[in-house]
Parts: C-alpha cells; sequence; structure tokens
C-alpha cells in the first residue's frame, strides 16, 4: 500500500529544476506558473526553506500599498542598518526595491519570490519593462534569484512571449501541472484501484481536492459532501476557477458546458453555445483547459477530424453536473442532484476518463512492457462510424490497438471487434499487438491473443 502522501507528494522533477536555478552562477531570473490550486506556493516555500529567501504574496491592493507591504517583508528577512533606505519606511519605487535587492545579494545568494505576480502587473502595468531594465543593467550580474510566479496562466505566459519587456531573459520557465492518475494515487492510498481511477475522474490531479476525499466514506457520502452543500468550495469552484483565468468569461462558459455535454466537434460547439466557437477554443486550448483531438495517423495541422475534450477531469465533471444544477444545489436540493443526476451518470463520464488513462498507461510503459511507439492516441474514420480507444505507432506502422471499457469485465466480443476494427487503421499491417482494459477482469480472453489491463494494471 502506498503510504500517506503530505503536501508535496512527488514534485521531485520540479524542485531539481528549481535546485539547479539556485546553484547556476550569476544573477538568475525565473517564471513559475500554472492553474490555481497545483501547489505552486507550496513547492516554493519548500525549495526556500534554509536559504536566504523574501517569499512576497500580492493581494490585489492598490500599487503603494503593495510596495509598503513587499517592503515590509523585505525588511522582516534583512533586517536594514539604521542608515539603511528600509529602516525608515518603505521603497519609493520598484526600481528602488530592485536595486536594493541585488546590493544586497551581495552578501550572498538571495531568493526572491513574487507570488501572484499577475496582480502586481494589473496595479502597476509597468512592472515587466521596470524589471527588464533593472535585469538588463543590475540584476544579471548579481547574486539574485528572482521568481515571477502566478496562477494567470494567461498573463505570465505572455511575459516570455516574443516582443514582451522581459522576453529572452528568464534562466528557467517552470509550469507546474496537476498530478498525473499514478501520482494523484498517493494521497488517498486507502483506495482500491477502481476507486482510485474513479476519484481520479471526479477531482482530476489538484491536491486540494483529492485531500477532500474521505477514504473511509462510501462514493454517495463523498459526492454529497462535496457537491451536494451549497457551502462546500466544490460547487463554485469550477466558475471561480474560469473567472480568475479568463475576465470575459460567459462566453468560455458556454463552450466548455457545451463540450461536457458531449457535443465535441466545431459544428455542435458552435450550435450548442449559440455563438462563433473559433477564438474561445483556441485560447481554451492553449491554457490546457481544452485538447483538441485528431486521430492519432492525421496530421494535426491538415486534418478535418477535429474534437475535443475537456482536459480537466474535474471540470470535466463540473460542466456536465455541477454547472447546470447549481440552482436546485442551492436551493438545497443538492442530495437529490448526487443520487438522480450524479451517481446515474456517473459511469458514463469515466467512460472518456477511463480510455485516457488507459492511453497514460500506453505512454509510460511504450518500450518495456508494451511495443515502443513514436505517437499514442486514438483513431477514428472519416465517417465516425469506426473508432479505436488507443493506438500506437512506430513511425506510420500500427504496433498497438486497444480498447478500454469502464465496465467490471470485458468479453471476448469486445476483442473479436477490436479485431475486426484494428485493420481499417491506415498502416495496419500484419497483426498489431492487442491491449484490453477494463474495470476488474476479462471472460475468454487468452493471454496470447491480447494483453489484459484491469484498474489495478494501471496502478502497477
Amino acid at each position: 500500500m502506498l503510504p500517506r502522501v503530505d503536501d508535496f507528494h512527488d514534485r521531485r522533477e520540479e524542485l531539481a529544476a528549481l535546485e539547479r536555478f539556485w546553484a547556476s552562477p550569476g544573477g538568475r531570473l525565473g517564471l513559475v506558473w500554472g492553474r490555481r490550486r497545483t501547489g505552486k506556493s507550496f513547492l516554493l516555500t519548500r525549495f526556500a526553506e534554509e536559504k536566504r529567501a523574501i517569499h512576497f504574496t500580492a493581494t490585489q491592493r492598490a500599487p503603494e500599498a503593495e510596495l509598503r507591504a513587499f517592503s515590509d517583508t523585505c525588511r522582516a528577512v534583512l533586517e536594514p542598518a539604521p542608515t539603511d533606505v528600509l529602516a525608515g519606511g518603505a521603497f519609493r519605487d520598484w526600481d528602488e526595491a530592485l536595486r536594493y535587492l541585488a546590493a544586497s545579494s551581495g552578501r550572498g545568494r538571495l531568493l526572491v519570490v513574487l507570488d501572484e505576480f499577475s496582480y502586481l502587473v494589473d496595479a502597476d502595468p509597468s512592472l515587466p519593462s521596470i524589471i527588464q531594465r533593472f535585469w538588463d543593467r543590475e540584476g544579471r550580474d548579481s547574486k539574485l534569484r528572482l521568481v515571477l510566479c502566478g496562477s494567470a496562466s494567461t498573463v505570465l505566459e505572455r511575459l516570455g512571449a516574443e516582443r514582451a519587456p522581459l522576453f529572452g531573459r528568464f534562466d528557467m520557465l517552470l509550469q507546474v501541472h496537476p498530478f498525473t492518475y499514478r501520482d494523484a494515487a498517493a494521497f488517498n492510498p486507502g483506495l482500491e484501484p477502481a476507486r482510485q481511477a474513479l476519484v481520479h475522474g471526479v477531482l482530476g490531479g489538484m491536491p486540494l481536492y483529492l485531500r477532500m476525499w474521505d477514504q473511509d466514506g462510501s462514493v454517495e457520502r463523498n459526492l454529497s459532501r462535496l457537491f451536494a452543500d451549497p457551502g462546500s468550495i466544490l460547487v463554485s469552484e469550477g466558475e471561480l476557477l474560469l473567472r480568475m483565468e479568463l475576465p470575459d468569461a460567459p462566453g468560455y462558459f458556454r463552450l466548455m458546458a457545451a463540450i461536457a455535454s458531449g457535443r465535441t466537434s466545431y459544428s455542435k460547439i458552435r450550435d450548442a453555445a449559440g455563438l462563433d466557437p473559433t477564438r474561445g477554443l483556441e485560447r481554451l486550448t492553449a491554457m490546457r483547459l481544452l485538447e483538441r483531438r485528431t486521430p492519432v495517423t492525421e496530421r494535426p495541422e491538415r486534418t478535418r477530424l477535429r474534437v475535443y475534450r475537456i482536459a480537466d477531469n474535474f471540470l470535466a465533471f463540473w460542466f456536465r453536473f455541477v454547472y447546470p444544477n447549481r440552482g436546485e444545489i442551492e436551493r438545497g436540493l443538492g442530495e437529490e442532484i448526487v443520487r438522480s443526476v450524479i451517481l446515474r451518470g456517473l459511469d458514463d463520464h469515466m467512460g472518456p476518463v477511463f480510455e485516457q488513462m488507459a492511453r497514460d498507461y500506453v505512454r509510460l510503459e511504450a518500450g518495456a512492457r508494451l511495443p515502443a511507439a513514436t505517437s499514442i492516441g486514438s483513431w477514428w474514420s472519416g465517417d465516425g462510424q469506426t473508432e479505436i480507444d488507443v493506438v500506437a505507432l512506430r513511425g506510420k506502422e500500427v504496433v498497438l490497438a486497444g480498447e478500454a471499457k469502464w465496465s467490471r469485465t470485458v468479453d471476448r466480443r469486445v476483442l473479436r471487434a477490436l479485431e475486426e476494427r484494428a485493420v481499417r487503421i491506415p498502416g495496419a499491417r500484419g497483426s498489431p499487438q492487442l491491449i484490453l482494459f477494463a474495470r476488474e477482469g476479462f471472460r475468454d480472453v487468452a493471454r496470447n491473443e491480447a494483453i489484459t489491463v484491469t484498474a489495478a494494471g494501471l496502478y502497477d
């Protein structure tokens, strides 16, 4: 059984990148970003332990108030001498603050984290240009490690974009992602694998959400506690997340709701949302809230065979079950929504989740337990009549084809159907490796006919 996870579980690669950033010579400028709730601030707090460090979090105050608060934070760490600029009050401006920090780093490396940096930019849009001028003149030659961090992905990604003031100046670009399904399992190690998969399908990979699941409670009890109570933070979390990331959110809500309801092609999304979805789909995809899927055998930039899926399981769940029923939940009908809507629709929701877990498993095991591959995805025919959940290619050759069913058992009929469909994939020559995924087990499938993987196997 996995040990009970702490809040820092499996951020080893991110911490290693930060340590390399710290150890490099000269001044260093870094950018850390990711969605809300991924644990960015906790990661940076852990990284700052036993280092000379200033960690400041902006809070949407007026520019003068932010600078005063930053000055107080610096004063507490650096303990200025009586004649120091900080001894008598706050920094007069950000340029003075940065030059002071660079001078302070002369006594040894100094880490400065500006968390929720997008709030500082909202208060003072000239701040990126101020940092750029300081960095070019003094920062690069200091021992300062300056990290800009925040959750507003679009703002923070633009900081490093071409023509932006700080373009080409970052020594580290670190995006903190939600946990994978395997890593997320350590948050609730007492759950059996099929329940782990279900929790992943409901809550995704966010540490905060995963810690809210009660391992000793039933699925219905957990869903009621998390989604039937109007006071639960998860009832409003989807809306809060989108409004934080996208100030002009209403149109994006309509797109996400359309996709969550099963309208996944461009035309069906357009008709369901009642608007031109082009720019919205592009932006949501760039933010990795949506995934644009094409058959693995097609070139994405050329094919018209495109569909969209919500890339985050929690958001897919929220837009399917919570968003259209929030009024009833807030009026006290949450328990009935859980019983009559969520529990009845949960297996349908888990179908695409389990398919994605199967594709992730094949990526993890390609070249080890499974054939080596250069691309892995799904495939469907132009007429939409034939679809295969998992297809792996080596070059243009189909080396693996698989089917994933969120059902307790899979039998021989599924295998035979997969065999018939696999020969229709472009590039299918000979006999690709067949693989089947089921929640618990298989009937009448011989070991030499297909690899079989249960939910327990996904976590092995």
